[in-house]
This record gives structure tokens, sequence and C-alpha cells, in this order.
């Protein structure tokens, strides 16, 4: 029970905290919607268990060992941030949230994907989860154990950015502040930005 509170604190306050995770879903809601932003935060839960797979994998010990395996997961991390930021700022945009529609056929995979890659290339995350496994869980922890943990924090930041997501795409807050939803947008991109070029730093 002691492993797992701590476990459950550390995440709170990782996927509480604004990154990429957090602004992407911003994002989304902004320029598509709710529903858009629920697939996105379902693909970023997703992203989430292959941290934890790898990590009980051992894998993490590995880029330890090969540290520029990590190197170059930064920068590919930081071009994919930055594309999503870039579109942003640059890409027209409507007074309506969810006003711009996306195909249906497509529209699920798309999100799913978007916040799986976002999720997954944060060299963040994968440090944390690396660092819960190897620091914070005892080594005498069963791997059925570990994989409830990682199982529970999936499931823990799924319900938070459902939780955002609905936050963001209120009606009565759509209507009070539409005026000001293009400005909102743009700030959300460069946010994108300043996170790509913080990761990209920290590389070189």
């Amino acid at each position: 029970m002691k492993e797992f509170l701590t476990v459950a604190v550390l995440h709170f306050f990782a996927v509480a905290s604004p990154g990429p995770d957090f602004i992407l879903v911003s994002r989304q809601c902004l320029r598509y919607g709710r529903s858009v932003a629920l697939w996105t935060s379902l693909g970023i839960a997703l992203g989430i268990l292959l941290h934890v797979a790898l990590s009980i994998a051992g894998l993490s010990i590995l880029i330890k060992q090969q540290p520029v395996i990590l190197d170059w997961l930064k920068i590919i991390a930081s071009l994919y941030i930055a594309y999503l930021g870039l579109h942003s700022i640059l890409s027209r945009h409507s007074r309506n949230i969810g006003q711009e529609s996306i195909e249906s056929r497509t529209k699920e995979m798309k999100s799913i994907t978007t916040g799986f890659l976002t999720n997954v290339l944060n060299p963040k995350a994968f440090i944390f989860f690396a660092t819960v496994f190897a620091l914070v869980i005892e080594t005498s922890t069963t791997n059925l154990t570990k994989i409830a943990l990682g199982v529970y924090m999936s499931l823990a930041t799924f319900a938070w950015f459902v939780f955002i997501s609905i936050l963001l795409t209120n009606e009565t807050a759509n209507t009070r502040f539409r005026k000001f939803i293009p400005w909102i947008e743009k700030v959300t991109g460069l946010l994108l930005l300043l996170i790509a070029l913080q990761i990209l730093l920290q590389e070189l």
C-alpha cells in the first residue's frame, strides 16, 4: 500500500504539471473539440503503457548504457512537438471550439496516434517511468504488481485528461471566451515550440 501511494502521488504531480501532453490536449480542444481531445487522451494513456512495458523489460538500463539512443529520442521529440506548435500558430482557425472538422473515418486513429507519439517521444516521460520503476518500486515487487501499477497510471492519466477535455470544451466557456480562442490557440502553439526548444537544448 505504501508503494502504491508513493507511485500515485508522484504520478499525480507529474501528470498535472504543464507539459507536452497537457498542452496538446488543450490544443486539440480548441481546434477540434471534445471528441478529438478524448481520443488524443486515450493515445496518451496508451503511450504510458508502452513506457511501463519498456521499464519492466529493462530497456531503460540499455538506454542508460547507450545514451545516444536517448539523445536521438530527444531530437525526434523536439521536432515532432515543434511541428504541432507551428501547426497551431500558422494554420487557419475558427472562433468556435471544434468547428474545424476531420473525416470521421480517420479522426479516431489520427487523434490516438498524435497523443501516443507525443507521450512516447517525450524524454521526460521516459525518464520519469524509468526512475519510478528503478528507484521507487522495490526489486522484490512482482511483475504482475508492476503491470497493475502501470495500468493504474495509464487509467489515471486518461481520467485526468478526460476531465481537462470536458472542462475546456464547456459550451458556456466557449461562448464567453469565443473571441479569445484564436489567441489562446496561438499561445498553446508557442508553448509547444518552447517545450521543443527546451528538449533540444538539453540535447545540445
